[in-house]
């Protein structure tokens, strides 16, 4: 009997090869190519960005039968983003015709590389796949990244885990130490076909993952560490290389009795006794050392079943979720806010503050914070305290106070005075571009002006809101990269925009 885990796995594989390669092209390029919904406002959308018959570079020969291919080298345009309050996390925005190049070939091999992300001798079973399928759409492509995954993470963590843990004794929870930063870009190639081939065809370029590893390097300046994190491009060509350590694992642990889960660099798994969890941990250990990569051993952890497979926030906070509360008046939301900020000093950096902001919108994106007027200005500076705890949330806070705006509109003075304080918001908040951007994009969709900072001018992404026009990556004028910021009322809403939680898919 086959796993829940399995099953996954299985049901996805089943799922993508009934989307045709057309299909993934076009949305590798649309919905692919900026960072995920929270990163950057709605402003920043792909369009008329169409696959090409040929890529844009060829590999050539010279008179005396020399290989070449010599992609443009380009600078990643990079958002400084708050891991959180003290450390950033950099989202790349990749040049278009390289990005266009890497998605030529992913689409041209896209057989090969479904045989190895879902070969039949892998045991442990990825959750991130990057494309959103689904059975109710089957042959088609969803539009949120972030949606699914973080709904399928839920998924596997609290269900499919517990469903078979009866059967072991032991779980083992661990990550790879700083992973997008620290992949190889020649190890692309190493992991699609293998290390001795892609070395022997570095300057020939035979291989479709040796022009990946070289596109992949000049989309970065010509770097071969690191890629670009974001696009939906970068989280595939993870998926390639940590199939191929999954892979060379299950090999090794043949003769184990385990049951191991991915999400992205997390893995979770299940073993019979300590001895067990050790082979695992060293086997992962082996592997990653082929591809440069290693274990995090802070994050490294072996525990008695049940311990570990239920995130103990959840079970805390369940007593106070609003999820199903149609209407919160002030003092429920401002006692569950409270009880969230404790909660999330023990467990920090956690996502109990986002759960906890997804709760104040329904699934058809209306408040449902009932508030007075007297009471609007506490409630803002309560969110705004909640930032403060986690700066990754700060798009979600403006969603909501763009839905209070939305039901104040005809309080002037009121709704003067909440820009008054988010335009100072900006003055201040000069360390985050992440902000800044954010801001920008708020003040002038609704219709305020943007505060000179001649700090920010130079900044493509920041002229780009400030102008409302497209100052980055014009080379190839056919492609569009930013959606004109219309006036008041005509634009898309954030909480729409950002939709944590796809309308389907609320856990």
């Amino acid at each position: 009997m086959l796993s829940l885990a399995q099953e996954h796995f299985s049901k996805t594989k089943q799922l993508i090869e009934k989307v045709d390669k057309d299909t993934i092209a076009d949305w590798f390029l649309s919905e692919g190519y900026f960072p995920e919904q929270y990163v950057l406002p709605p402003c920043f959308h792909v369009e008329n960005f169409i696959l090409r018959k040929e890529p844009y570079f060829q590999v050539s020969s010279d008179n005396i039968g020399r290989r070449n291919y010599r992609p443009s080298q380009s600078e990643l345009l990079n958002v400084f983003f708050p891991k959180s309050n003290l450390t950033d996390r950099v989202f790349g925005i990749i040049e278009p015709k390289i990005y266009h190049d890497i998605v030529f070939h992913l689409t041209k091999n896209w057989g090969a590389i479904q045989d190895h992300l879902f070969h039949s001798d892998i045991r442990f079973y990825s959750y991130s796949f990057p494309l959103p399928v689904t059975d109710e759409s089957v042959g088609e492509l969803g539009t949120l990244r972030s949606g699914r995954m973080i709904y399928e993470f839920i998924e596997m963590a609290e269900n499919n885990l517990v469903a078979d843990s009866y059967k072991y004794e032991y779980f083992v929870e661990t990550d790879i130490k700083n992973f997008y930063p620290s992949i190889y870009t020649h190890s692309i190639a190493w992991a699609l076909h293998n290390k001795q081939d892609a070395r022997n065809d570095k300057f020939v370029y035979d291989l479709f993952g040796t022009k990946l590893d070289k596109l992949f390097q000049n989309a970065n300046d010509g770097g071969t560490n690191g890629l670009a994190i974001g696009p939906v491009i970068s989280d595939l060509v993870s998926e390639i290389i940590l199939a191929a350590i999954d892979r060379k694992c299950s090999d090794e642990l043949g003769g184990i009795d385990f049951l191991a889960v991915r999400f992205k660099d997390d893995y979770k798994i299940l073993v019979q006794s300590k001895t067990d969890a050790d082979r695992v941990i060293k086997a992962l250990q082996r592997q990653m050392r082929n591809y440069n990569l290693s274990l995090g051993e802070d994050k490294t952890v072996i525990l008695n079943l049940p311990e570990g497979l239920y995130r103990p926030w959840i079970v805390e906070y369940q007593q106070f979720s609003l999820k199903q509360e149609e209407s919160i008046v002030y003092k429920k939301f401002e006692n569950t806010l409270l009880n969230t900020i404790n909660i999330d000093k023990r467990y920090p950096g956690t996502g109990i503050i986002d759960k906890f902001l997804g709760e104040l919108i329904t699934r058809d994106y209306k408040l449902k914070l009932s508030l007075k007027n007297e009471q609007i200005q506490k409630t803002i500076s309560l969110l705004f305290l909640l930032k403060k705890r986690r700066a990754k949330v700060f798009p979600q806070i403006l969603a909501i106070i763009e839905l209070i705006i939305k039901e104040i509109r005809s309080n002037s003075n009121l709704v003067e005075a909440i820009i008054g304080d988010i335009r100072q918001s900006l003055v201040s908040s000069l360390d985050y571009l992440y902000d800044d951007l954010w801001i920008c994009y708020f003040l002038k969709s609704h219709g305020f002006g943007i505060p000179n900072i001649p700090s920010l001018d130079g900044n493509l992404l920041y002229s780009s809101i400030k102008e409302n026009r497209q100052k980055f990556y014009n080379s190839e004028h056919d492609i569009v990269l930013f959606r004109p910021i219309e006036k008041p009322g005509k634009n898309i809403l954030l909480a729409q925009h950002l939709a944590i939680f796809p309308k389907d898919e609320t856990p």
